[in-house]
Parts: structure tokens; C-alpha cells; sequence
């Protein structure tokens, strides 16, 4: 079975816990390829997906990616890093929905075998004004994703959402740019990577948006389940 990962820096696991390689673990005599780019939106992702030429060889496809076109504008410094590495964001809920469907009708092209993963959280306060907004953009996909057969939709935001639920929240936020870079630069283990997420409180993430130990499993065993039953 061949595999393609299709995401962003969550699904690329250059910050915080790759739950690519805790598949790879699981899927050892498969062939799991990680097509993961930091920062990508929907937009930059549906580009820059078109430049490989051998999706179709792939029996499964996995597209997570969404959570750049909010996170992205949630400073300056962010917006600036945007700008720089030519990843722009939907300027509104409707635009980001047009190009998740010519995205998805894209992919359907290549295989019959689509799972998707909706964007997940910005903070682990699940009513905070980031996530009211993404909630919209998670409908978005959701629905898209009901549209068509050949797709399967497991809803890891639900299931983050519901483990939160039960836990004291952090109000922790990647505001800065700067802790960001700091992470990528000091957290050299998965170990690392939980203990920094521990320390800010925070329970599935390790700043909000990349994922921890827990995080990854969670993403990781909906995808088993899935991979199992087909």
C-alpha cells in the first residue's frame, strides 16, 4: 500500500511530534510518503501539489491542511512570514471553501481513496475567537467532504475538542514569532516536545496549533481505524 501525506507543518512534524512517523511505525512494509511543507494554506498547498507528478500512483491520499489561512493572520509577524514564503491565506470563509473543493476535485483525479482531516485548533481554548472562526472553516470541510464518495472525513477536531473538555485550559497562545522559531531550534525529541507542552499547560499541542505525543495519537489512530476498515 502507498501512501501520501498532503499538509502542513503538522503533517511535515518540522515542530512538534510527527504523527507521519508514528505511522510509518505501524505501516512498516508500506510505502508512507510525507509531502508535509511548513506554513502551507490551502491555496499554497493546491499549487504546489499539481508539481507531483506521481500522486496517482498512490492507493490512499490524506490531506489535512486549513488551519494557515487563520493561524496565518494572527500577528503581523505572521502575515509578514506569509508574504515572504508566498503561502497567502483566503481572504474570507468563502474563498477558502472554493479553493478546498477544486482542491479535493483535484485529488479525486488521482485516486479513489481520499481521507481528509480538518484543521484542528489555534489555542487549546476551544471558544476563544480564533476557534469560533475556524469552527466555520471545520463546516466547510465537513460538508465538502459528505459530497463525495470516494472521501472519508475523520473528525480529530471533535475528538480534541472532546478530550479538552475534561482538562483545566491553558490560555496559551503562539503570539510570537520568536517562541516559535526558539521551539524549532531547542526541541530536539518527542520528549522535548512534551515537556515544553507540559510546562504551558497545554494537553494535545505544544503551542496551540502543533501537536504533542497525545496530539499525534489521536490523529494517528483515526487513520488505523480508517486504513483497517477499507
Amino acid at each position: 500500500m502507498k501512501i501520501a501525506f498532503l499538509g502542513d507543518s503538522i503533517t511535515e512534524g518540522a515542530l512538534g511530534v510527527s504523527y507521519v512517523d508514528i505511522l510509518k511505525t505501524h505501516f512498516s512494509k508500506n510505502d508512507l510518503t510525507n509531502y508535509g511543507k511548513g506554513g502551507d494554506t490551502i491555496s499554497s498547498l493546491q499549487k504546489r501539489i499539481r508539481k507531483i507528478e506521481d500522486l496517482a500512483d498512490y492507493d490512499t491520499i490524506i490531506l489535512f491542511v486549513g488551519v494557515n489561512d487563520l493561524f496565518g493572520k494572527l500577528t503581523n509577524g505572521y502575515k509578514f512570514i506569509k508574504l515572504l514564503m508566498k503561502q497567502p491565506w483566503a481572504k474570507k470563509q468563502s474563498e477558502f471553501t472554493k479553493q478546498y473543493k477544486s482542491t479535493i476535485e483535484y485529488l479525486l483525479n488521482k485516486t479513489n481513496n481520499l481521507i481528509i482531516i480538518p484543521p484542528l485548533l489555534i489555542g487549546e481554548e476551544v471558544n476563544n475567537k480564533w476557534n469560533i472562526q475556524l469552527d466555520g472553516y471545520v463546516a466547510s470541510v465537513k460538508a465538502l467532504s459528505s459530497s463525495y464518495s470516494s472521501v472519508t472525513y475523520i473528525d480529530v477536531r471533535k475528538e480534541y475538542i472532546d478530550y479538552l473538555s475534561k482538562k483545566d485550559i491553558s490560555n496559551y497562545m503562539p503570539y510570537k514569532v520568536s517562541d516559535l522559531m526558539k521551539d524549532v531550534k531547542e526541541l530536539k525529541s518527542d520528549r522535548d516536545v512534551d515537556e515544553r507542552s507540559k510546562s504551558r499547560g497545554l494537553h494535545l499541542t505544544l503551542d496551540g496549533v502543533h501537536i504533542n505525543s497525545k496530539g499525534a495519537q489521536i490523529i494517528v489512530d483515526g487513520i488505523i481505524k480508517v486504513l483497517k476498515n477499507k
